[in-house]
């Protein structure tokens, strides 16, 4: 959702590393290890700054005030320890157990952890609808508003014109009457946020959308410019990568792990102008998509594997150490299935739907 201009460790190539297949394989937890250890760094940063506006801020009334002490002890325990459980007769480690703090847009940890969990559940969700509808195209979207100095106000302005933007794909694909719009040719979407940091302010989104229509490019320009009054600066992109698609939901899910790209001042910023906000968006055929509310690893296809539990603990000068294990055979518990989802008849056809879509 965020990038900014320094070179730092970038987390969105960490989240690259962390959705790659085989990162869960033994030969690669040092590797992750050192991952998480970067992420931490990065959060005490943010916690030091959230030390100091706690000190030298007086605006904060006690209630924001008391939040953010929350926030500041949640944030200072977060991703101390991490329990790892390994499962050395498939050769594979999980990470069984954290304290995660779950503040994204102040710790990358969590951040990692979201973003690679809602990747790992939409691209599911791609696979299936593609097992349904091979003929599906998939491309990427970017949308665009001017910069400006008031971040609060250029959010809410990209938010209400994507807003916009969903209304009128749901009115068209509904056909309904004098509803017409290029944006209706789009059958399924999910998209993020990003803000950039330059000559003011920079809102954008980026969306993965399903189509089987060619979209009129300039047609999505103008109607984008009716939409947002500011800007008809948008561009399409066929996806880069039809045969790995997982790559092409990197580019976009990356954005939600990109805030610790900006200074320590400017992330603050963010995260007081976003914190509560929905940062992840879908509609029509990728709508009402589960994501695990856990940030741990899924265990489930190791019940019954005798494991040897590994715990680490961080530790500023060196990162993460062992400081103990222990051996235990891993028994999942009991979880019930629902179902998939349904055909339904649209305007241009039947296609597959989510169960329980609206569409929007």
């Amino acid at each position: 959702m965020v990038t900014q201009q320094r070179e730092t460790p970038s987390e969105s190539l960490i989240l690259s590393d962390e959705t790659q297949k085989g990162f869960d394989e033994t030969g690669n937890l040092p590797a992750r290890l050192q991952r998480y250890s970067l992420a931490r760094q990065r959060a005490l940063v943010n916690l030091t700054h959230l030390d100091d506006v706690l000190k030298l801020r007086d605006d904060f009334n006690s209630s924001s005030r008391n939040s953010l002490v929350r926030v500041h002890s949640r944030l200072q325990s977060c991703g101390n320890y991490l329990n790892f459980r390994d499962f050395y007769t498939v050769g594979k480690v999980r990470l069984y157990q954290a304290n995660f703090c779950k503040v994204s847009l102040l710790c990358p940890l969590c951040a990692i952890r979201r973003a690679s969990k809602n990747l790992e559940s939409y691209l599911k969700r791609y696979r299936h609808i593609m097992s349904l509808n091979p003929l599906l195209k998939l491309s990427l979207l970017t949308l665009t508003v001017k910069n400006g100095d008031d971040l609060t106000e250029r959010f809410n302005h990209i938010q209400k014109s994507l807003k916009t933007v969903l209304e009128r794909r749901k009115h068209t694909v509904l056909g309904m009457r004098g509803h017409h719009s290029e944006f209706g040719k789009i059958l399924g979407l999910v998209g993020s946020y990003e803000v950039t940091k330059g000559n003011g302010w920079h809102p954008h989104a980026h969306l993965l959308i399903l189509h089987s229509e060619r979209l009129d490019y300039q047609v999505l320009k103008d109607e984008w410019l009716d939409i947002t009054g500011d800007s008809h600066v948008l561009r399409v992109d066929a996806a880069f990568h039809p045969d790995e698609p997982e790559r092409d939901f990197l580019e976009v899910f990356k954005y939600a792990v990109k805030f610790s790209d900006l200074s320590p001042d400017q992330n603050f910023e963010v995260y007081e102008v976003l914190k509560g906000r929905r940062l992840l968006f879908s509609a029509g055929l990728f709508y009402g998509v589960e994501v695990p509310k856990t940030l741990n690893d899924d265990l489930d296809d190791l019940d019954g594997l005798p494991f040897i539990s590994k715990l680490y603990q961080y530790f500023l000068e060196s990162g993460y150490n062992l400081v103990s294990t222990d051996e235990g055979i891993y028994k999942s518990p009991l979880k019930f299935d629902k179902p998939e989802g349904r055909f339904t008849p649209m305007s241009n056809g039947s296609v597959w739907l989510p169960a329980n879509s609206d569409s929007s």
